[in-house]
This record gives structure tokens, C-alpha cells and sequence, in this order.
């Protein structure tokens, strides 16, 4: 799955409930794909997409990288200032 996401332009087709429930998945099962769950931060943070996120997802979302311990310091930075907004 994770090498199918990868692929070119795959990714940008994910709206913020598949990425989360995705990453919610991977952690759950002790999956730590680093290169996915890097792909997904990078996702995230640009532009207005995190903009995008509800409340669940972004809760999904934290709880995947604390649970994987992928420290991404610039999507935890704007999931804060997101989850503050709401």
C-alpha cells in the first residue's frame, strides 16, 4: 500500500480523511514507514490543506506520528495552530 501512495502524483489525490485514517492505520498495526509518513507531513503542510482537516482527522493524524514516534516538528507547529483555530 505504502509503495502504491508513493508513486507519482498518487498522493495528491488523498483528501485529509484518507490520509488520516491511513496513517491511523499504519500505526495501529506498528507499521513505522517513515518515507509514507514523510510523503503524508509534506502533503499536509502545503498550501491551505491542513486548512481542510476536522477535528477527528487531525486527532487521527497526532496520534499516528506520537504513536509511530515520527517527529515532524513543521506539521505538529501547524496542527496546533490549526486544532487552536477550531
Amino acid at each position: 500500500l505504502a509503495v502504491r501512495i508513493l508513486q507519482n502524483g498518487f498522493l495528491a489525490s488523498f483528501k485529509p480523511q484518507e490520509i488520516a485514517m491511513t496513517a491511523w492505520a499504519f500505526a495501529t498495526l506498528g507499521i513505522r514507514n517513515e518515507e509514507l509518513m514523510g510523503a503524508f507531513a509534506e502533503s499536509i503542510t502545503q498550501d491551505a490543506f491542513l486548512s481542510r482537516f476536522k477535528a477527528q482527522e487531525m486527532a487521527m493524524t497526532v496520534w499516528a506520528y506520537a504513536t509511530l514516534g515520527i517527529r515532524k516538528e513543521s506539521l505538529m507547529r501547524g496542527m496546533a495552530e490549526r486544532m487552536m483555530q477550531e
